[in-house]
């Protein structure tokens, strides 16, 4: 089993490779394995790639590692996913060092299916040094069709840990107590959902909008946060768990939600507010202290204990964001 820490979608191949199974199938049939020797890339190449995308992710190059991603993938990725990507890979760097040598850095090549074709996946593994009987392995992926020289993913995985028995290492708080002169970045997202109908820059029911804490201010929202963070300092929870998936909103919730990225700190600080139809969160605030996206600390807060959050937070959405609406949320 594994633990997945971080994951850019390979979006996976099932478009951006539709090109290339088609002029694979020409010349085979589907499934068909047998001429794998004539999908391996070069692994001079894909090291010097690669070797490129580890020196982005140790000086923390945000822009130039997302220009090493394929343009149609890293179109699809917010700034946030790849700050918080390059910020988990890069701490794990500073606290168990970079693989070096032919022993610890190795190609591979994958076959997936696509339907009834079959896809090759070349890999570049970084291995880290075992620790408590359990050892990192850092994926860079390249596709054929896109060449040596653009990433097609990245995947860290830790084995042999399984989402279901994963802990946060990072340590619980014991209180909200944020100050957003702190803020590094943040995003916002509201959803409609069922009720969609007003339009927001490019979209029809939903928004987002991301940045730091300049943009906060410029847009307004800054004073919005201020009274959220205030409020969140009474602490007062219902509940805590540690948490190891993602958040089901349900199908129907309509709902804003926020992240923001602190200052020398760990970890990130998730808030969700479901506006109507919240099912099971129904009248709750949850509050996340996220190590990653899929592990943490989860807060459960009742919605009459924060009216300050209930009823500033939505506000967002009707103020007039024209300029700082993503254009593709």
């Amino acid at each position: 089993m594994q633990k997945t820490i971080c994951f850019l979608i390979l979006c996976l191949t099932f478009y951006s490779c539709e090109g290339q199974t088609k002029e694979n199938t020409k010349n085979q049939d589907k499934n068909d394995i047998s001429n794998y020797k004539t999908e391996i890339l070069s692994e001079e190449e894909m090291r010097f790639t690669t070797d490129k995308a580890v020196l982005l992710i140790q000086n923390k190059n945000y822009t130039e590692f997302k220009h090493l991603i394929v343009e149609d993938i890293a179109k699809n990725i917010s700034e946030q996913q790849i700050i918080q990507i390059v910020g988990q890979i890069n701490e794990i760097f500073k606290t168990e060092g970079i693989p070096t040598g032919n022993e610890n850095i190795l190609p591979a090549l994958n076959a997936t299916l696509n339907g009834n074709d079959t896809i090759f996946i070349n890999n570049i593994l970084y291995n880290f040094k075992p620790i408590n009987n359990s050892q990192k392995v850092l994926t860079f992926s390249f596709l054929k069709q896109y060449g040596t020289d653009k990433i097609a993913g990245v995947n860290l995985n830790t084995n042999p840990l399984s989402s279901a028995n994963a802990k946060p290492t990072i340590k619980q708080i014991e209180k909200f107590d944020f100050n957003v002169s702190d803020i590094s970045n943040f995003r916002i997202y509201y959803d409609e959902r069922v009720d969609r109908k007003r339009k927001f820059k490019n979209e029809i029911g939903y928004f987002a909008i991301q940045g730091d804490l300049n943009t906060l201010r410029e847009s307004g929202i800054l004073p919005i946060i201020e009274t959220i963070f205030s409020e969140l300092k009474k602490s007062n929870f219902k509940s805590v768990k540690t948490f190891n998936s993602t958040l089901n909103r349900g199908e129907s919730a309509k709902y804003i939600q926020a992240e923001f990225g602190f200052k020398n700190l760990p970890y990130s600080i998730f808030i969700y507010l479901p506006i109507k139809n919240g099912g099971q969160y129904e009248n709750k605030i949850i509050v996340m202290q996220r190590e990653y996206v899929n592990l943490g600390y989860e807060f459960t807060l009742n919605q009459n204990d924060y009216l300050k959050i209930k009823s500033e937070f939505p506000k967002i959405a009707e103020m007039n964001l024209e300029n700082f609406y993503l254009d593709k949320p």
